[in-house]
């Protein structure tokens, strides 16, 4: 017991220039992942893609399909090619994703060839994201076991970050039409990424990725594994309402202007990033037990305002989607950081397998909502109506969690 104690400070010292990269590389990750749903009114404009909203959310299926087999493959694989390769193939991925999206811009007005790049370039970012999102996180919380619950919310505010930069770029290219810059951009930050990981050697502190007797026996104390997958899904659907559908529920059910919409996004994903600091700033004033019941309570406060209104309040519209935003900050980290903790069992496939179900969700919404749209013709309101729903049941769900944490605290 106490000699990974001794080691941890050396290691995390040690690890200082990865950490750094690491976070980088999360920057990177939020920008690539929110590229095309911050482009989404050049995918469904006339004047651009012109997809339908089914063929909009058709977009992501793959996606969803090669992220949740990267990150349940993600563990077994750094096993046997080792964590960096694992991570620099992730990062490969999302360059290539780029370069395919670049392509078919080429060919945007004819949908028979464009259509099939962009589900080309998707599957390749969901490969990336699984690839890259949970090496991240298991890194993060290696290189400082003292401080997983920080390490975590600091490592996924700044992928927030990257997702906040993403529509605000696009609110500066989309308009002059040069909207491919933002692909761009990405391309160049994922190949210097790349280069960047070759010349460290990123390796895994051998108390947390080792498998010995030490570790391997232990019970799994906390909620059972089903209760995290379910909560894990839940908040992938809650978020990616938000996420994918904010612009367009701006854009076609608010009558906002391009850039009104794109403002909501960005808005969305600045308090996602700003909310997952303020809470690792101030956990001992909000703790995250707390939290993990708390925001996606109030989440569902704020879902049923978003389902609530009319034409023309595009100010109402920003002010409950920059408020969605932190009602989402801190849970995906929580839920990632308590499944570390309590589940470890999984060892390094913890944040794979949740980012997975997080990605089973986020299919779900960003596939199943312009289904729903179209074949019930529903209004975006309804939508974001069950989404209340959702939130409230991930509330419930997440009691047990909650109270485990409470338990184990107090033992």
């Amino acid at each position: 017991m106490p000699s990974p104690q001794t080691t941890q400070p050396t290691a995390q010292d040690d690890h200082s220039k990865e950490q750094k990269l690491l976070l980088l590389a999360g920057v990177m990750q939020g920008v690539a992942l929110v590229t095309f749903p911050a482009i989404g009114t050049v995918l469904t404009g006339s004047d651009g893609f012109g997809l339908s909203s089914s063929s909009y959310g058709l977009i992501f299926l793959p996606q969803v399909i090669a992220a949740i087999a990267s990150s349940f493959l993600g563990g077994q694989a750094a096993q046997r090619l080792g964590s960096k390769n694992v991570l620099m193939l992730g990062l490969g991925s999302d360059a290539l994703a780029m370069a395919v999206l670049l392509v078919s811009a080429l060919v945007m007005h004819q949908q028979a060839l464009s259509l099939p790049l962009l589900l080309i370039a998707t599957a390749l970012m969901g490969f990336g994201f699984g690839g890259v999102v949970p090496l991240l996180n298991t890194y993060m919380a290696a290189f400082q076991p003292q401080r997983i619950d920080q390490a975590v919310l600091t490592l996924n505010a700044l992928l927030g970050l990257g997702t906040a930069l993403a529509p605000a770029l696009a609110a500066l290219v989309v308009g002059p039409g040069i909207w491919w810059v933002l692909p761009l951009l990405v391309l160049l930050a994922a190949l210097l990424l790349l280069w960047a990981c070759s010349g460290l050697p990123l390796l895994m502190p051998k108390a947390t990725a080792s498998t010995d007797d030490a570790q391997a026996p232990r019970p799994i104390r906390g909620a059972p594994l089903l209760v995290f997958l379910l909560v894990a899904t839940i908040y992938g659907l809650n978020e990616t309402l938000n996420g994918n559908w904010a612009s367009l529920m701006m854009s076609r059910s608010l009558g906002s202007a391009p850039q009104q919409a794109a403002m909501a996004l960005t808005l969305f994903w600045a308090l996602v990033t700003a909310g997952r600091l303020f809470f690792a700033r101030f956990a001992r004033i909000f703790p995250p037990r707390l939290l993990l019941v708390g925001l996606p309570a109030m989440l569902a406060v704020v879902f049923l305002g978003i389902s609530r209104l009319s034409p023309g309040e595009t100010n109402a519209g920003l002010c409950l989607f920059a408020l969605a935003g932190l009602g989402c900050s801190a849970l995906l980290p929580l839920i990632i950081s308590f499944g570390e903790q309590q589940l470890p069992q999984l060892g390094q496939s913890t944040a794979g397998i949740l980012i997975a179900l997080y990605q089973v969700g986020y299919g779900l919404a960003a596939f199943g909502g312009g289904a729903l749209q179209e074949s019930l013709n529903l209004p975006m309101q309804t939508i974001f109506g069950w989404g209340a729903i959702l939130a409230l049941l991930q509330a419930l769900i997440s009691l047990p969690i909650s109270i485990k944490v409470r338990g184990k605290s107090h033992s």
